[in-house]
């Protein structure tokens, strides 16, 4: 998981809990290590995009393509649609 600062002292922090919200969102709650500051801040973590497409794709999930996924993608598309030669 991602490493956050504290917004006010710029301490280290830990991850108090956390909980998903759906299947591309999570709520985590983060303390700041500091006896003397102590700050709690919620922070979202959401995926927004695709990097590399899925080897086992769940429909229900549409995140945008980078040009390079994209192009991944298509790659993939051509060679699945290849025949398959055969030697003899």
């Amino acid at each position: 998981m991602a490493t956050f600062f504290c917004p006010h002292c710029k301490g280290k922090t830990k991850t108090r809990t956390s909980r998903g919200l759906s299947a591309t969102l999570r709520e985590l709650i983060y303390q700041c290590n500091d006896p003397e500051c102590s700050y709690s801040f919620v922070v979202e973590a959401e995926a927004v995009r695709t990097l590399s497409p899925s080897g086992k794709p769940d429909p229900a999930i549409n995140l945008p393509q980078t040009p390079w996924a994209q192009a991944r993608t298509q790659e993939h598309q051509r060679a699945d649609a290849e025949p398959l030669s055969t030697t003899t």
